[in-house]
């Protein structure tokens, strides 16, 4: 299948080297042209163990490329994965201004396009942002959602380290979807996984991962109470 990527950071790269891995033809899109070059020259944009590999196996094959040019990633893939950051505003809170920024130059790219799209968002994102993203495309593009398009999530739970293997090897492969034919096509794109794949609502699958990610979080500060009592009693945490 032609996928492409928008966002060549972390979860961008390794999602790009995994499914051409997998033998889909991917292309990817990143406003950074270093970031492009890079994967042109059949580099990794960032340091994961393998992944160099892996890109450079997928472009010696013409499965891997990248653009700064929306229209052309668009042209050339039936499924645009979302990988762009969602980093904390000043508030705290996620900001989607990135997120916002593709979903409107992907409508922008899909205007008078016949062709069933289908957007899924790995971003972090907090629930009904696929809702509002899919607003935003009809806007653009003038198509009508799960119609001319569909937009679902599709989180990730990638570890840094174990990136590669958290990919192939996931304990289920999450899909948020309410249109049958985007499902369908999702679930082909992830078949050759060894997993079992959870479709559930849109919303759910978004604060699926929001809830894991603070899950994580919490751990981390749980043990790290742990740690400064251990401390003060002067016993080795």
């Amino acid at each position: 299948m032609n996928i492409s990527i928008f966002g060549l950071g972390y979860v961008g790269c390794v999602s790009m080297g995994c499914l051409a891995k997998q033998g889909h033809m991917v292309i990817g899109m990143d406003i950074s042209e270093t970031k492009n070059e890079l994967i042109n020259a059949g580099k990794a944009t960032i340091l994961e163990k393998d992944l160099d590999n892996l890109i450079e196996d997928g472009r010696s094959k013409g499965l891997v490329q990248a653009t700064a040019n929306v229209d052309e990633a668009i042209k050339n893939s039936q499924v645009s994965i979302i990988c762009v950051g969602t980093p904390n505003n000043e508030h705290g809170n996620l900001s989607l201004a990135y997120i916002e920024q593709t979903a409107r130059s992907i409508g922008s790219s899909l205007k008078g396009s016949e062709e069933f799209h289908v957007v899924a968002v790995r971003s972090t994102v907090v629930p009904g942002t696929c809702d509002w993203l899919a607003e935003l495309i009809e806007e653009e593009s003038g198509l009508v959602n799960n119609k001319g398009f569909a937009v679902i999530s599709n989180p990730e739970f990638l570890r840094e380290g174990t990136a590669i293997k958290d990919y192939f090897e996931p304990p289920m492969t999450v899909i948020g979807s309410s249109n049958e034919r985007a499902t369908e096509i999702m679930k082909s794109v992830y078949k050759e996984l060894d997993a079992p794949i959870a479709v559930v609502e849109t919303k759910t699958a978004e604060i699926i991962k929001f809830v894991n990610n603070s899950y994580h979080a919490l751990k981390i500060t749980f043990a790290n109470e742990v740690g400064n009592i251990c401390k003060s009693l002067g016993m080795d945490s």
